[in-house]
C-alpha cells in the first residue's frame, strides 16, 4: 500500500489548511479531503509537485520537502 502523508507533513511544518488552499488556488474543503486520505489520492504529477513546493514555501522549518516525502510504501502482510 502507498500511504499518503500530507496531514503529517502539514503538522510537522505547521501549515494551516487554509494557507495551503490559498497557495494552491483550491478550496479549503479540497485540502481537507487531501489531508484525510490514507491511501495516495489520484492526483497528477503536477499537483504532487505543487503540494511539495507549497510546503517548502509555507514551512516554518528549514527542511525541504520533496514529492517522495508525501508517500510511504507499506508492504502488505503475507496472507498465506
Amino acid at each position: 500500500m502507498i500511504r499518503w502523508k500530507l496531514s503529517e507533513l502539514m503538522a510537522r511544518h505547521r501549515i494551516k489548511g487554509k494557507d495551503l488552499a490559498d497557495y494552491l488556488g483550491i478550496s479549503a474543503n479540497s485540502v481537507s479531503a487531501l489531508k484525510r486520505a490514507v491511501l495516495m489520492p489520484e492526483i497528477g504529477g503536477e499537483r504532487w509537485e505543487q503540494i511539495s513546493e507549497a510546503i517548502n514555501e509555507l514551512s516554518c522549518l528549514n527542511e525541504k520537502c520533496t514529492p517522495f516525502d508525501l508517500v510511504e510504501y507499506v508492504p502488505s502482510k503475507d496472507r498465506s
